[in-house]
């Protein structure tokens, strides 16, 4: 392949992508108003993780996770005696949270 075609190539490549991305940001518009169905993972109810969060650490679904796992951990403190300082630590983490 010689230089001319390979300059070509990249000329042909970069119009493509040029005109793609906003094909593509436009196609996306399009489908923004309509509401997407939200399906119950494993057929349990109650919400669901909002995968598009920014901050996951302050969706609802990851805190219900968290608080479910304080819990079990503190739980477990008072069966066995075991992972104590654990379960207050995470505890003081949920706390502080809003948890």
């Amino acid at each position: 392949m010689s230089g001319k075609d390979l300059s070509k190539l990249v000329a042909a490549g970069l119009v493509g992508a040029a005109l793609a991305f906003p094909a593509g940001l436009l196609v996306a518009r399009l489908g923004a108003d309509a509401q997407p169905a939200v399906s119950e993972p494993h057929g349990r109810a109650g919400p669901v993780r909002d995968v598009f969060s920014p901050s996951f650490r302050s969706d609802p679904w990851f805190l219900d996770r968290q608080r479910e796992g304080v819990e079990a951990l503190e739980a477990h403190c008072r069966r066995s005696g075991e992972l104590c300082a654990e379960a207050r630590e995470a505890r003081r983490w949920l706390d502080a949270r809003g948890g």
